[in-house]
Order: C-alpha cells, then sequence, then structure tokens
C-alpha cells in the first residue's frame, strides 16, 4: 500500500511538469511575421523568400539575423498545411546524420534536432504546420530559445 502511495504522489508530481520541446507561432500567423518576431532582441539584416533548404523544395524565407555580440544566424522558416514539415525536418536529420549528433527528438507531432558538422551548427524543429532551421558558424541555442520564447509568448504559452 505504502508503494502504491508513492508511485501516486511522484505521478501527480510529474504530472504538473511540462517539457517545452519545440515551439512555434499559432497556425493563424503569418511566415513573414514570424520570420520577424526576433527583429527587437537582434538585427533583421535581411529577409527574402527562397524556394527550399539546401537539396529540400519548400517554399519559405530566410532571415539574416546579427545578434548583440556579433554573431550571425540564417533563420529559415517554412509553413505548410501538407505533411511537409516533417518530411523535410526527416531529410535534414538525414542530411546531417547522427555522428555529429546535439539532440535528437522525433515524436509523432513535434521534431526536434541539432547538429554540428565542420564548422556549422544546425537547428532544426518542426510542429504542426511549421518547420524552421537556425544555421551559424557557433552554436545558436540562445538564439533558438529567443526564437521559442517569443513563438510561445504569440501563442499565450509565455508572457
Amino acid at each position: 500500500m505504502k508503494k502504491i502511495f508513492v508511485a501516486l504522489v511522484i505521478l501527480l508530481l510529474l504530472g504538473g511538469c511540462v517539457v517545452r520541446i519545440a515551439e512555434v507561432p499559432p497556425r493563424v500567423y503569418s511566415l513573414e511575421s514570424a520570420m520577424q518576431v526576433l527583429a527587437g532582441k537582434y538585427t533583421l539584416l535581411h529577409l527574402e523568400s527562397v524556394s527550399g533548404y539546401e537539396d529540400i523544395e519548400l517554399k519559405g524565407k530566410v532571415a539574416v539575423y546579427k545578434g548583440p555580440d556579433g554573431r550571425m544566424y540564417l533563420f529559415y522558416g517554412f509553413k505548410s498545411f501538407d505533411a511537409v514539415p516533417k518530411e523535410a525536418w526527416k531529410s535534414i536529420v538525414k542530411k546531417y546524420g547522427v555522428w555529429n549528433l546535439g539532440v535528437y527528438i522525433d515524436l509523432p507531432s513535434i521534431g526536434y534536432y541539432s547538429a554540428r558538422k565542420k564548422a556549422k551548427h544546425v537547428v532544426a524543429w518542426w510542429k504542426d504546420v511549421w518547420l524552421f532551421v537556425v544555421e551559424s558558424n557557433e552554436n545558436p541555442k540562445d538564439f533558438v530559445k529567443d526564437a521559442m520564447d517569443a513563438f510561445a509568448r504569440l501563442g499565450g504559452m509565455l508572457r
């Protein structure tokens, strides 16, 4: 009886925990607006339409950001109402492989991947109709965190 009670208490405590794997804007948000959410904290140098990411064909946008510390980031965004974001994300994972792996989380409704290959750091995440990719010559974890925080605020998850 004591073991069951302890197990229930642990389940109740863990049930209140929320792990944030990947945040994206609400579905009704435009891609152009989503790509500019960091323009207050980072300097947006350039924004243009792209026809894909490397050899993956998918219409989207790329933004070039400069951080307060001078680091540069390429921020790709794609929005598609087909199953394309997940498939494109899987192609990115396949391209960069697991040998240079940082983090890999693949769930039915969400995915997050980070890797380092040569001098290039790549972080890619998808959820719902969105796919985002960040590239930098240094680890972009702070940039990615800031992007996800901004997206969470848009979705009402953060204040």
